[in-house]
């Protein structure tokens, strides 16, 4: 397979090398980070398709699709890509259509004019649902506005279990809305992972290969090796993706995530699979006051652990890390530091491809006392 927006468009780095090469090059990538081989290596069952989430962006040119990689004001226009879904696709290809159709102004990121930013579409691709959120800058012409979407929405109703309009009111450049406003079918969607359903709202963290976060999933459980009576944190938690499997196991788990939507996932979450042990602290993870924990999931962000939660984390004297990562970078920086201050020793570290046909991996390591 060879997308005929490659190698322009930012979705996809090394989509010419076959995936056995693509996997070569990783491993040859996690050894310069981490100086040894990983323990295990894990295909995706899936290199197309296999996103669950795509932000499309909207041009000044009428533009529908991804940027230019590296540039952040170059747009690339795309007819077909292989990386969520066929659906998706028509989805996006009709949006395009419409609002030229509509004279909708695209929004102009250099001088922040104009009022279409974003479709984003995000799929559960274990239970076939699907929701489309478009995200505008801010108009007083609501109730036009809103039979205007109205009206895309019946295109493409065949296709959307859910249909959103969020307004970005901020210059800044994110695929996200702080006023969400559900047009039609249900407030949410759902997906499968392990057994356990999640629900997914239009700003929450859903893992973005369906296929992999089972993977995910199952070897932080294995890692964390939960006991009814063990203290269990998870930091970075989102909507509690590891926290409700775990919970099933331990009497004492605690998520903590700032974010307000993924607060209220994880109450839907927590209620759905009918799990009574895990409880939510809604906190910026360095603000904690302390951490008492016997084992610790940490899946931070790109940047990786906060000094302060370092901090914690060692005064903690917890038994077990499970540190999980889609930037080894960072990843191996916070370990050594853990290693060296807190006693700990890295008994096991794999590699699972998340994302084909990107640089990106993710990696899953524990530490022990």
């Amino acid at each position: 397979m060879l997308c005929k927006h490659f190698p322009k468009c930012g979705g996809c780095q090394i989509q010419n090398l076959s995936y056995n090469e693509q996997i070569e090059y990783k491993i040859k990538k996690f050894v310069d980070i981490f100086k040894r081989e990983p323990d295990e290596v894990i295909k995706s069952s899936k290199t197309i398709y296999y996103r669950n989430r795509m932000d499309y962006a909207v041009g000044p040119n009428y533009e529908v699709g991804l940027k230019e990689y590296g540039k952040w004001y170059s747009y690339v226009n795309i007819e077909e890509c292989f990386l969520q879904s066929q659906e998706s696709n028509t989805v996006r290809n009709k949006f395009r259509e419409f609002i030229i159709n509509k004279n909708l102004k695209p929004w102009d990121t250099k001088n922040y004019t104009g009022f279409v930013r974003y479709i984003v579409i995000r799929e559960g691709k274990f239970t076939n649902e699907r929701m489309v959120n478009i995200i505008t800058y801010k108009t007083d012409n609501f109730e036009y506005y809103k039979n205007i979407f109205l009206e895309f929405y019946n295109e493409i109703k065949n296709y959307v279990s859910s249909f959103y309009w969020s307004i970005n009111d901020t210059i800044s450049d994110v695929s996200y809305g702080n006023i969400n406003y559900l047009l039609s079918g249900e407030k949410y969607i759902k997906e499968k992972a392990l057994g356990n359903l999640y629900y997914i709202s239009p700003n929450s963290f859903y893992q973005p290969n369906s296929y992999t976060a089972e993977i995910l999933l199952k070897y932080v459980k294995e890692f964390t090796n939960p006991d009814e009576n063990d203290i269990i944190y998870d930091l970075y938690s989102g909507s509690g993706f590891y926290a409700i499997e775990i919970g099933k196991h331990s009497n004492y788990v605690y998520a903590v995530d700032n974010n307000k939507e993924n607060f209220e996932m994880f109450n839907l979450n927590k209620e759905i699979n009918n799990i009574r042990s895990v409880r939510f602290l809604l906190s910026n993870v360095e603000d904690l006051e302390k951490i008492n924990a016997d084992k610790i999931i940490v899946d931070p962000p790109r940047p990786g652990l906060h000094k302060k939660v370092i901090r914690k984390i060692l005064e903690s004297n917890a038994k077990k890390i499970i540190y999980v990562s889609c930037y080894p970078e960072t990843q191996k920086r916070d370990i050594d530091i853990l290693i060296n201050k807190g006693n700990y020793k890295l008994e096991n570290i794999i590699f699972i491809d998340q994302f084909p046909h990107t640089y990106h991996m993710e990696t899953i390591a524990l530490l022990s006392k």
